[in-house]
């Protein structure tokens, strides 16, 4: 056992209405620094006045200097470092009341020379005596205080809270000292320069140790002005941001590891607990759910804002359109309305594959077997270099789907299914495109009924009408589960969408629910897998997002986004009741337990993308997200009302995982799509061509 080291205890200070805090502080500190070469040193950011009053004030053996450094906490702290001497330098906060056994605590911590930095316990001291109902342990950092999932005592920490640290001056002097261009400024509630200086220490010390020391402990005050939710959401902004810049001085692994594991492990967890007690009629769970959610999408938001303003935009889907609220002045549509659609108007189905489902070819024969007749059918092969597409089609009983002069084969080498449906886009000659899925099969009547709404239409302004989408088979009980829930049946009254001063044309329906995201999700106009766009109006729109949906990290929410887009672009949306597609449901208990994952990591990413392009959209979302919490949480609510009391609460917390990862996985699918297009148009130029195209037709793949 080595001889501990001497302490400097460096406090920063930049406000008088803190004199009592930091006084005490420093006293405490000077009382407990019992060693013949420990220091106390209180550093004042910029204010002469203060750095007077405070000289005349503090306790024998405390030295106070004011920073010469830039103005901030960064630079304070810097400036103390520079004054003192001693080998282990401590950081207090001048709001924070060291515990008896402090010094010691950090003492016997430190007594290995190969700890280069301590990390202390911070006790929240709230002011009131309590915390609020509705805010969550995991969220303690918040307040500059300890949080649930932190590592045990003893164990590593790779952020150690500047409230109570420690840290020996040659690895200070090694990781190049604070960060100025990180730190709280005056009341910025900004950060993260204890977590750079921690990665720069493990950098360049590789055998470094950094415990933490449940011994060396504060009580850190949390007054009432940060016992609110607007202070928590914008921490929450800043330390996004915050973080973002670590990314760009470290590397974005080293910057977000220890946040990977929590948000991966810690937040799931206390989702699943505050959805239990939600469920059990607690409204604080509720609350406390909501707040969990609606920080980490706002910590999220604030790290891609920060990662955007030094990296361009990534061009691999198209951009929402800048709109105000539901009720703001409307932007003008980008093109005229649209002529009138006739009885035998041609339609472009678009149907996508990657061609593992034998049911395609049923897909197929429906699709062609339409009382509609005047179609085409583009069939996407996303993924031509299996053959499976082929292989499906060359089979005896498709000979005649082959043969039909109605179908063309494209194949789209970019995978993704917004790729493919861009794809089908691009090489659409219709003046309307459809959607369905490779797992669904279109009533004879779907087209018909779809066109029989546009066609109602003489003004031009519906741009997108949806069908309803019920069960192809029920054989299991997760099928039956599904289809009384009622995710992806919209029920049986025709409705219309559109934002307020929008003319919708009479006679098309009533107007339909609005959901707390409305228009920014719009989950409630339909469903991907059955949908049909004026052709024009979706290309003005530049297509599908191919940052979202199945095949892309983002898993879904490309029909919700494409939604929003239509109605936010002053058109109008419809639904018809009597437009049927059949749907294959999940058929075992896994597999939906995955598709509810996919549902929430789909959502989060759309929301993800709104607050990422800021503006009112992305205030109007942060601010529903508590009444988004409630719906996706509370038995009566429209989400939940018709699940049966079978169906297990457990699917719910596997929905809530997946928002909490899709703001993650949205920024890693931003990048991922802009690689899959690189690689294609590395590997063949000219990959819009599809292997097997029939009759030499061609069509390349959209860019938008």
């Amino acid at each position: 056992m080595h001889d501990a080291p001497a302490v400097a205890v460096v406090v920063c200070a930049y406000t008088p209405q803190r004199t009592a805090s930091v006084l005490a502080a420093v006293a405490e500190a000077r009382r407990q620094c019992d060693g013949p070469l420990d220091e106390v040193v209180l550093v004042v950011d910029h204010a002469p006045q203060l750095a007077a009053a405070l000289a005349a004030a503090v306790p024998d053996g405390v030295v106070v200097v004011e920073s010469t450094g830039p103005r901030g906490l960064s630079g304070a702290r810097n400036t103390g470092v520079c004054a003192t001497t001693a080998e282990l330098l401590v950081f207090l906060d001048d709001d924070a009341l060291p515990r008896p056994g402090w010094i010691a605590g950090l003492r016997t911590a430190a007594a290995d020379p190969d700890v280069a930095v301590v990390a202390g316990a911070v006790h929240a001291d709230w002011e009131g005596g309590r915390a609020p109902r509705w805010f969550p342990a995991e969220f303690g950092w918040v307040v500059g205080c300890d949080y649930e999932g932190l590592p045990a005592d003893g164990e590593a920490v790779r952020n150690p809270i500047g409230a109570c640290m420690a840290v020996r001056r040659t690895a200070l002097a090694a990781a190049g000292g604070f960060s100025t261009e990180l730190g709280r400024v005056g009341t910025l509630p900004v950060g993260c320069e204890e977590t750079l200086m921690g990665i720069r220490v493990r950098a360049e010390l590789p055998g470094a140790r950094t415990p933490r020391a449940t011994a060396f402990a504060v009580d850190h005050t949390v007054p009432a002005a940060r016992q609110r939710v607007r202070y928590l959401l914008s921490r929450c902004w800043h330390e996004g941001r915050s973080k973002a810049q670590v990314a760009r001085a470290a590397g974005a692994g080293a910057a977000l590891s220890s946040e990977r594991g929590y948000v991966a492990r810690v937040l799931p967890r206390a989702l699943a607990r505050e959805a239990r007690a939600a469920l059990r009629g607690d409204a604080s769970g509720l609350a406390r759910a909501a707040v969990l959610v609606a920080g980490l999408a706002v910590t999220a938001s604030g790290y891609l804002a920060g990662r955007a303003t030094t990296h361009p935009a990534v061009p691999s889907g198209p951009s929402a359109p800048s709109a105000g609220a539901a009720g703001a002045a409307l932007p003008r549509p980008a093109s005229p309305p649209d002529a009138r659609v006739a009885r035998d108007e041609l339609v472009t189905v678009v149907v996508c594959t990657l061609g593992r489902d034998p049911r395609l070819v049923g897909t197929v024969a429906a699709v062609l077997g339409q009382t509609h007749p005047h179609l085409e059918l583009v069939l996407v092969d996303n993924d031509p270099a299996s053959g499976r597409v082929a292989a499906l089609l060359a089979q005896p009983s498709s000979s005649a789907l082959v043969e039909d002069p109605r179908l063309r084969l494209l194949a789209q080498p970019v995978r993704g299914l917004s790729a493919a449906r861009n794809a089908g886009l691009a090489a659409a000659r219709g003046t309307l495109v459809a959607y369905t899925d490779d797992d669904a099969v279109p009533d004879p009547t779907w087209l018909a009924e779809l066109l029989a709404v546009l066609r109602r239409d003489t003004t031009g302004a519906v741009a997108l009408v949806t069908g309803r989408v019920l069960a192809a088979e029920v054989a299991t009980v997760e099928q039956e589960w599904f289809e009384q829930a009622g995710v992806f049946d919209k029920g049986l009254v025709q409705t219309t969408w559109a934002l307020e001063g929008v003319a919708v044309p009479g006679g098309l329906g009533e107007p339909g629910h609005r959901s707390a995201f409305f228009p920014y999700t719009s989950g409630e106009v339909g469903s991907g897998n059955n949908m049909v766009f004026r052709t024009a109006a979706l290309r003005a729109l530049g297509g599908f997002d191919e940052a979202l949906g199945a095949g892309s990290p983002a898993q879904g929410g490309e029909d919700l986004d494409v939604f929003r887009r239509v109605l936010l672009d002053g058109r109008v949306a419809v639904y018809s009741p009597t437009a049927v597609v059949r749907h294959f449901h999940r058929d075992t208990y896994e597999a939906l337990r995955a598709q509810m994952r996919g549902y929430g990591v789909g959502m989060s990413a759309v929301l993800t993308k709104i607050v990422l392009g800021g503006g009112r959209p992305a205030r109007d979302v942060l601010l529903c997200v508590p009444r988004g919490v409630w719906t996706l949480l509370a038995p009566s609510s429209t989400k939940n009302a018709k699940k049966p009391a079978e169906m297990p609460l457990a699917l719910v917390g596997h929905e809530l995982v997946g928002y909490l990862q899709g703001p993650g996985l949205y920024l890693r699918s931003r990048r991922v799509a802009v690689q899959r297009r690189a690689a294609v148009g590395a590997a063949a130029p000219d990959a819009g061509a599809a292997p097997h195209q029939r009759r030499g037709r061609s069509a390349a793949p959209s860019t938008a």
